[in-house]
Order: structure tokens, then sequence, then C-alpha cells
């Protein structure tokens, strides 16, 4: 009580302060520490976004489909030894306890064919999502943030999608003079990032001049620190939305190079877009339907369980969710 102003509170509320008998007060043990501390539950970002996935029934029972089909795509082939040949010993067949999926175009068990094929297909399509986002963000995050930059990237963008994606194929395979496996990666790759580095660009553009932003370079933070620390958590769940697409448009490019014959899967190897398109070529499809149900069951499925699991990622992702 020594540290109360007598004269403002004789003011405030018209006692006289030494009037005020003491014994009606009782003076109990000051705990400064307690006052400070937050009864509230500590929080983790990442905790966070890990328990949201974990509650989440479309997470799980996905993550666990595109796990089965991965020990699937890589465990089938080599147990089967299978080899892609041109044997056309046979012919196909309706599935069976014996061959589960049939029998294939060339007599050949078609459910091994199949998840040999998914396996060169996902590995294809991984490899294209990685370097679309890596190159995508890492371009995306300068262009956005410096904006001296802007000029260049814009001419650059402009010039390679320009060119329709089938030229650039046919240019890259002319000047390797080969249309060898790397090369097709390659050229796809050139092209393939510019819309993430587009979408990423617009999200720094919106975030870069929030006040924390602000604060951090008040500071002396650099470049990379804002960007990493403070743009990117803000932008992660829409990067990981697009994302979402990157897989499923890679398999889709695959099966397309197919169709144009584009032969650069390895020798001995095969792909989903190579099944699909040898059944397409004729007619067998229309009396049994399972070689063509087979490749394509096995495409949508991965698709659909990929794309749920990025979407409730990038959901997990937003703060807003997290209480």
């Amino acid at each position: 009580m020594t540290n109360i102003d007598k004269e403002k509170f004789e003011r405030e509320n018209r006692v006289i302060f030494e009037e005020i008998d003491s014994a009606l007060f009782e003076v109990i043990e000051q705990k400064s520490g307690d006052s400070e501390r937050l009864n509230s539950k500590p929080y983790s970002y990442w905790k966070s976004v890990g328990k949201l996935l974990v509650t989440s029934p479309t997470f799980m029972i996905s993550i666990l489909v595109l796990i089965v089909v991965l020990l699937l795509a890589f465990i089938v082939p080599e147990v089967n030894h299978y080899q892609n040949t041109a044997s056309t010993i046979g012919k196909p067949a309706l599935p069976t306890w014996e061959h589960i999926f049939g029998v294939g175009m060339n007599g050949e068990d078609l459910f091994t064919r199949v998840w040999a094929g998914a396996r060169t297909t996902l590995l294809f399509a991984f490899l294209i999502a990685a370097i679309q986002l890596t190159v995508g963000v890492i371009l995306g995050s300068i262009w956005g943030y410096f904006r001296k930059s802007d000029l260049i990237f814009i001419q650059v963008a402009s010039i390679i999608t320009i060119v329709p994606q089938f030229i650039l194929l046919l240019l890259m395979v002319f000047l390797f003079k080969s249309n060898g496996y790397w090369v097709i990666v390659f050229a796809i790759s050139i092209q393939a990032w510019i819309g993430i580095a587009q979408m990423v660009r617009v999200q720094i553009m919106l975030v870069k001049n929030t006040d924390y932003n602000t604060a951090s370079i008040s500071l002396g933070s650099n470049s990379y620190r804002i960007i990493n620390k403070n743009i990117m958590p803000k932008i992660l769940p829409v990067i990981v939305q697009t994302a979402a697409f990157a897989i499923p448009t890679a398999i889709s490019i695959e099966a397309s190079l197919a169709y144009l014959s584009f032969d650069f899967i390895p020798k001995g190897q095969t792909s989903l877009g190579q099944i699909l398109n040898q059944v397409m070529n004729e007619t067998k499809w229309q009396i049994y339907p399972n070689l063509l149900l087979a490749p394509m069951g096995v495409i949508m499925t991965v698709s659909v369980v990929f794309f749920l699991a990025a979407r409730v990622f990038a959901d997990s992702l937003d703060p807003k969710n997290h209480r």
C-alpha cells in the first residue's frame, strides 16, 4: 500500500486514507513469476500440422493407398522378373485367378506389366514434379522479391512459353541428336517451372510489404532470411495446393509422349503411357476391356490420392485451422 498515491486515492474515492482500517486487508506473498506465466498450452506450428494430418481420415487413407501402390510398383516387377519384350506369343484374355488383371497384348501377365509401367511412370512423374517445384519456387522467390529482376524474368518466361511444348521437344531432340530419357526430362523442365514461378511471384508480392517484413528489414535481416522465415511459411499452403496438380500433370505428359511415339523409356522397361498407346492402336480392348481399365485405374488412383493428400496437407499448413 506504500506505492499508492494517497492524494489521488483520497480525491477519487472521497475518503481519508489514514482512516481506512488496515485489519480489513491481508498481505500475501508477492509472486511476480506467476503473473507473467501463460496458462495456455505451448504452441508448436509443426506439431499442430502433424496433429491435423494424423486425425484426418482423408489424408491417412490417401497416404496408405499411395504406399500400397508404390510397394506394388517396386516389388511386383522384381519378384516376377519382368522384362519388356516384343513377343507376340499368346493373345489377350480376361482376368482370372491366375492372372488378376488378365493377359496383355503380347500374351504377358498384365498385372506384372502394369505395375512395371507404374514404376517407370511414377519415377518420371516424381522427377519432373521435383524439378518443377524446386526451380519454380527458387526462381519465383527471386522474381517476386527483387523487383529489379522483374523485366528479365518476364522476357525469359515470354520467350520460353511462346514456343509450343511439342516444338520445344523436337528442338531439344534435334540439338542433342537423341530422344533419350534425360533429354526429354530436360526439354519438359524448361517450361514446367514457369507456372510455379509466376504463382510464387504473385504471392510474394502480396505479402512482401506487410508490417513484420518491414520490421525485419529495419532490424537488418537479409533477403534470404526474410524469404525463408517470413514469406515462405505464409505462402506455403498455396504452393502445396499448386503442387497437388504436379504429379497428375506429369503422368499425363508421359502418356501424351508415348502416344506421340517419343520412345524415351529405357530398353527393357515399359510405362503406363506405352501400355495405353499399344492398347489404343488396336480394337482388342473392346473385347477385352481389362486391357484399358487396368492401366487407367492405376493412373486415376495415383492422381486422386495424391491430389487429396496434398489438399489436406495444404489446409493443415494454415495456422487458422490450428486452434
